[in-house]
């Protein structure tokens, strides 16, 4: 029984532990590293490269867009505005758009005049005037009384810097 049993052990010996890789499963597995390697480097080059057209387009894009004019700060203001149910008091700082850079040396010589425009504007509007879905057609008709003192050029675009509403 010693012999067989000795037999058997060298059997179990002689049998692989693990795992082997043939010479054909080795090729297998390098093409396929090869393979998703150039894959993975074909997709990073074309997303990082861009075509000229492509370029040409933003820049096109870039230069569709209207630039704005020269900006021009008339100042913060602080008023009550006109009677209504109760006392309101509006505080905003103004800043023009101007069509063109000549334009700035008249609005600083008229400075008092729109300032005071402006005053008279926001005196002249209730709280409810005010609100956020009327400011659009404010901003026009502020404007137009702006331009309506301005001789060389005209003023653009209203913004409203700061507006607090107390």
């Amino acid at each position: 029984m010693a012999p067989e049993a000795v037999g058997e052990q060298q059997e179990i010996q002689e049998k692989p532990k693990g795992v082997f890789l043939t010479p054909k499963l080795l090729i297998l597995v390098a093409v396929f590293v090869v393979c998703v390697s150039a894959l993975v480097a074909f997709l990073i080059t074309t997303s990082m490269e861009k075509t000229p057209s492509d370029a040409a387009s933003s820049a096109a894009k870039e230069e569709d867009k209207p630039k704005p004019g020269p900006l021009f700060e008339i100042g913060e203001f602080t008023t009550n505005l006109a009677p209504g149910s109760e006392r309101r008091f509006i505080k905003v700082r103004v800043v023009v758009e101007l069509d063109d850079s000549s334009l700035e040396n008249e609005v600083k010589e008229k400075l008092p005049i729109l300032k005071d425009r402006i005053l008279l504007f926001f005196n002249s509007k209730t709280s409810d005037d005010l609100k956020a879905e009327n400011r659009s057609r404010l901003k026009n008709e502020l404007q137009a009384q702006l331009n309506h003192c301005l001789q060389t050029g005209k003023i653009v675009n209203i913004y409203f810097s700061d507006l607090v509403l107390q």
